[in-house]
């Protein structure tokens, strides 16, 4: 039946006429009755009912009230609720046996209504308020277990320990027999003296703090500690002696545990463990303190992996924070193998950021090993490793400046090494460069060149320059490679050579690269209006260019706008640049023979790219590199070398164009070993649009 508001009283009598009597007078005194015939009934009713005070007779049939009772208390809901026996039994046995069951009260039969209504008001306002105490209870051990909060006190005459259940069972302690000394002996060797002079004080002085922290063992064997922050205050009789200490103990071992993280992530590199550039900042410091002392030479050694984002790209971040760790670990070691080799070495490490790495090394002025150990870190990172089953082998760029070149001044430092580093990146890869004053004066000036580089495009600096390519063997222009060239209002010509690295860093060279597409479309489209149906342009286009999914189709856009042949348009990679990433090269590629382009092969000789890839790309012409030409036909290597890749390039059926011919007895060489085009001084130098339309008129080159 449903609860009502008013409190119900559960009648349990195998006798229908007190049901019955009991019932009148329990309503007219406001309470909802209900009604049991006898024990079994009582426990069945209990499932649809909730009753606030059962009514129990004790002679009944099937089952007793005795029985009933000890069955009621087994049940959950039956637990609490008290349980006033009725029993015309006379003697104490009944009474004993009564409260041995579980009964709360007892009343004699006959009933006497006026006395039951009396007790059954006070039992009812006891309930109330043991229930109310018990919901405070359970409240408050709700937000002490939220605060991992524990009560604790020590009794000073006894020596006994009263803790928390909670407290006991974390430290597998019994809760009803625990000694102090049983309490302290958990205490951890860390805190063991410290706590022990805090309880000496009590004892001794009555003097405690009110607010500290212990750490104790687990408890049950275990190596495991828990920090618990303790508050805790004396207490006195009345004569004022102290009898006991007691106070509280709240578990903080999780936010002990989340500030040591917090502490070790202020000073160490999460990943790698070595020192963050902050806190190894913090140490050059007094590195460099330690070095004036010693009269020794200080040296700060940066290291960038190379082409790190490969490992990412090809084998996730998963493996690439793997070779990071590895590459950490090597440099460890090596710390280490230098420590033990000099004993007067001094040394810090740490994660500058990303893929690279710094150590600083204080050793004596008198044998100074930063270029030692420049070498050896080079080494060591560049020795194979296997890491979640891929072999890696990595190069890496290291720039260092010692104390010769700072004055022992950290900031000076740390820019040198930066400058050093940026200058060994641009020299290529495995490469170590010690700072020289030049690299802040290049570093300036590429600074500069930035700044007017934003310029350049919009104030229309920029001008094409062509060269013209010559057939080898009747002399006729039958091409011109389109040429980018800086004219500045102020510093004058700027070499390519200086310019275009700086542009493909701030990322202009897609900008630029665009509008040299562009100009050379259009010149292409002025010379074959003009007759010169025949010739061919050639555009370069860099690494980072070609990188761009979108090349093709901006290319293509170009071509049908401007309205030119493609075939007669011709773009010029480096061999470098198209073996750099093989699979995009092959696709990038396949879309620019789509539209019809022409593709050469520029520098070709100075990178890797074998016969096998080179078959598999669709390409037009090789170049091949000055540097290949410029001893020729002196040099038996370099006359080996051009054979091998006309060679080459007559197996792919490739035409074959000569940079750099600078000679007639070069141009003999190679027209004798039927190279297809010339390219060079001999004939004429990069020329403005004007000039090479005056040779474009003549037609042959007569040198």
């Amino acid at each position: 039946m449903p609860r009502t508001n008013r409190q119900t009283i559960l009648v349990v009598d195998d006798d229908p006429t007190i049901r019955m009597v009991a019932a009148a007078h329990l309503r007219q005194q406001g309470y909802a009755v209900a009604s049991a015939e006898n024990g079994q009934m009582l426990l069945d009713i209990l499932q649809d009912i909730n009753p606030d005070l059962i009514m129990l007779d004790v002679d009944m049939p099937l089952m007793d009230g005795f029985e009933a009772c000890r069955r009621l208390r087994k049940t959950h809901s039956g637990k609490a609720v008290p349980v006033l026996m009725m029993t015309g039994l006379e003697g104490d046995n009944s009474i004993e046996e009564a409260y041995k069951a579980g009964a709360t009260d007892f009343i004699a039969k006959p009933v006497n209504w006026t006395l039951l209504k009396q007790r059954l008001r006070f039992m009812l306002r006891a309930v109330d308020a043991m229930s109310s105490l018990v919901e405070s209870e359970a409240r408050l051990a709700k937000a002490q277990s939220i605060a991992r909060l524990d009560y604790w006190r020590w009794d000073v005459f006894k020596n006994k320990m009263i803790i928390s259940e909670a407290l006991a069972e974390r430290l597998q302690l019994d809760v009803n027999n625990i000694m102090a000394e049983q309490l302290l002996s958990q205490v951890a060797e860390i805190d063991r003296s410290r706590i022990s002079q805090i309880v000496q004080r009590a004892v001794n002085q009555q003097t405690i703090p009110a607010d500290f922290e212990i750490t104790l063992n687990a408890g049950g064997g275990s190596t495991t500690h828990q920090v618990f922050r303790v508050q805790s205050e004396l207490e006195y009789d009345n004569q004022d002696q102290l009898v006991a200490i007691e106070g509280t103990l709240q578990d903080i071992t999780d936010r002990k545990e989340t500030e040591a993280r917090i502490q070790f992530l202020s000073r160490f590199d999460r990943l790698t463990g070595l020192q963050n550039r902050e806190a190894f900042n913090r140490a050059m410091h007094d590195l460099i303190g330690e070095c004036v002392s010693r009269d020794g030479c200080i040296a700060l050694i940066l290291v960038d992996i190379d082409r790190f984002v490969r490992i990412n790209d090809m084998f996730g971040h998963r493996t690439g924070d793997a070779v990071l760790i590895e590459v950490s670990r090597r440099v460890v070691a090596l710390v280490d193998q230098l420590s033990k080799k000099t004993g007067d070495l001094r040394t810090e490490a740490c994660r500058w950021g990303g893929d690279k790495f710094s150590l600083a090394i204080c050793c004596s002025a008198a044998h100074p090993c930063h270029v030692e150990v420049a070498a050896m870190l080079l080494d060591c990172i560049s020795a194979p490793f296997k890491v979640n089953g891929h072999e890696v082998s990595l190069t890496s760029c290291i720039g260092y400046a010692n104390s010769a070149d700072s004055e022992l001044d950290l900031g000076t430092l740390l820019r040198n090494a930066e400058n050093a580093m940026r200058h060994a990146k641009r020299q290529g890869r495995n490469i170590i460069c010690c700072y020289d004053e030049s690299m802040l004066a290049n570093t300036r000036r590429r600074m500069m060149l930035e700044v007017e580089l934003h310029k350049a495009l919009p104030e229309e600096q920029f001008r094409l320059h062509y060269q013209p390519r010559i057939n080898a063997d009747d002399k006729r222009i039958v091409g011109g490679e389109a040429l980018l060239r800086w004219q500045h209002p102020d510093i004058g010509l700027i070499s390519p050579d200086e310019f275009i690295p700086v542009l493909e860093e701030m990322g202009a060279i897609h900008e630029v690269g665009a509008w040299v597409m562009e100009v050379a479309c259009q010149q292409l489209k002025r010379w074959h209006d003009a007759g010169h149906t025949d010739f061919v342009m050639s555009v370069n286009l860099s690494a980072v260019q070609f990188r761009d999914i979108r090349l093709a189709e901006a290319i293509g856009e170009v071509i049908q706008r401007i309205g030119i042949n493609p075939e007669f348009l011709e773009v010029e990679l480096t061999e470098t640049a198209i073996m750099e990433d093989v699979s995009q090269t092959q696709t990038t590629l396949a879309l620019l023979k789509e539209i019809g382009v022409r593709i050469a092969v520029d520098d070709f000789g100075t990178g890797y790219s074998s016969l096998g890839y080179l078959r598999s790309f669709p390409l037009d012409t090789l170049k091949i590199d000055r540097t290949f030409v410029s001893e020729l036909p002196g040099s038996r290597e370099d006359r080996s070398l051009a054979l091998a890749i006309i060679a080459m390039a007559r197996s792919l059926h490739l035409r074959v164009v000569a940079e750099g011919i600078e000679t007639q007895a070069q141009a003999a060489f190679l027209q004798d070993q039927d190279c297809d085009e010339f390219q060079g001084f001999l004939y004429s130098r990069p020329i403005d649009d004007q000039a090479f339309d005056l040779l474009l008129r003549k037609g042959i080159i007569v040198v």
